[in-house]
């Protein structure tokens, strides 16, 4: 095969990873582009929000996206450091860098936010510029950055534009007295499918928000009242005004003192379920194998619903085996295997848990929906085994986390 000119590869390359990434995006986001390549973006995307304009006084926010193509580890991919902050060097949480390498059967991609960018390269000073680079090598040396899961890689970008959404009409919203609220506004980590006791952190960080905005009303309510009382020229208004409002927040200590509700943010178990979080988070990431640990996972949750949706095991009272094997360093080249099987010890019951293999039973009687029935349509099927998931990834993710973590990360 003849080798082709440097000029002609670099066009190849160049047009080989907008491909890609186009590919990539298009399954989530409207693309929009410009006619002029400057300031780092090859693409613009935007949230598919068919409700929303550009006319709108909180216009959607648009996420600038910067492709590479690199050819091996060998490759210096470079970056403008203005592109990826804003006048206060806060990072633009709203730029990603996709990376793209291989061909046909060896496709690999990464996906970097601009906080991960700046925390992974290193500056280079280029006449009055400053250029942030790494070689590709030390990018593809883990999976912490590479596209294993697409579905866990969009959802962080677009949780990034609904963060930048927010943080954007936040003046004007609070200007107006306006408290809003949105479940889609958490740290992107805190989103990430670690499984834990207390249950769904971004629902319940969403409850407390909404319990302390009803605070906020309250106190609101009382501060209108107190400056009505303080504007009145009738002394029996002020009275009215501390009878039908102010009474309601007074506390019975005998000393008359406003009080308000304080139960929000007040519960250790959904902070020590964070931190443990945070904790197993940093320690995929140390190791290098975050990418594929959620694949892993993600391999794990779709193959037992798949089979148990089957009339095999649907709607039935067996025991199963579930066999998860992988390769014990990168986490790689996982396999699931579901059979049925009989055991006499209680179950759910792990039989083998060691670096590279886990064997559970489980009793499908305890899982199962009483009603079930092989009558249900797959839909159906899906939707319960996919509510029900946790009583099988919950053993699972105890012995695998175990092993992988070294202790047990649930009394850290």
């Amino acid at each position: 095969m003849m080798e082709s000119a440097p000029w002609l590869k670099a066009m190849e390359n160049g047009g080989l990873g907008e491909a890609r990434a186009r590919a990539f995006l298009m399954d989530r986001f409207w693309i929009l582009e410009r006619s002029v390549d400057i300031q780092g973006v090859d693409f613009f995307i935007q949230r598919r929000l068919a409700n929303q304009n550009f006319m709108d006084r909180d216009a959607p926010r648009l996420g600038v996206v910067q492709v590479k193509f690199i050819q091996d580890g060998n490759t210096t991919i470079s970056i403008h450091k203005s592109y990826l902050s804003n006048a206060k060097g806060a990072p633009n949480e709203e730029f990603f860098l996709l990376v793209f390498t291989g061909r046909e059967d060896s496709e690999k991609s990464y996906l970097l936010s601009s906080a991960q960018i700046l925390k992974e390269f290193y500056e280079h000073v280029d006449g009055e510029r400053i250029v942030l680079r790494l070689q590709g090598s030390k990018l593809m040396v883990n999976s912490n950055y590479e596209v294993l899961h697409k579905k866990l890689a969009l959802d962080r970008m677009e949780n990034a534009l609904i963060n930048a959404s927010f943080i954007s009409n936040r003046a004007f919203l609070i200007g107006i007295n306006y408290f809003k609220i949105d479940p889609g506004y958490i740290d992107p980590d805190l989103l990430l499918p670690l499984a834990n006791t207390n249950g769904n952190i971004q629902e319940i960080f969403f409850e407390e928000k909404k319990s302390l905005r009803r605070v906020l009303f309250d106190i609101e309510e009382v501060v209108e009242a107190m400056h009505a009382m303080l504007n009145t020229t009738m002394p029996e208004e002020a009275l009215r005004q501390r009878k039908e409002v102010i009474a309601q927040h007074i506390g019975g200590n005998g000393r008359g003192n406003i009080c308000f509700s304080s139960s929000f943010f007040d519960d250790k178990g959904f902070f020590d379920s964070i931190k443990n979080h945070r904790y197993r988070l940093s320690k995929l990431r140390d190791l290098g194998v975050e990418g594929s640990y959620f694949k892993l996972i993600d391999v794990f949750e779709s193959t037992v619903i798949k089979r148990l949706a089957t009339d095999e095991f649907y709607a039935s009272q067996k025991t199963i085996r579930v066999k998860i094997s992988y390769d014990s360093s990168t986490l790689q080249n996982v396999i699931v295997e579901v059979t049925e099987n009989e055991v006499d010890q209680k179950k759910p019951h792990i039989d083998v848990s060691r670096a590279g293999l886990q064997i559970v039973y489980f009793s499908l009687g305890d899982a199962m929906p009483k009603d079930a029935n092989l009558s249900d349509t797959q839909e159906v099927r899906v939707n319960y085994l996919s509510r029900e998931l946790w009583r099988f990834r919950q053993p699972f993710d105890g012995a695998f986390n175990t092993v992988l973590f070294g202790g047990d990360v649930d009394e850290i």
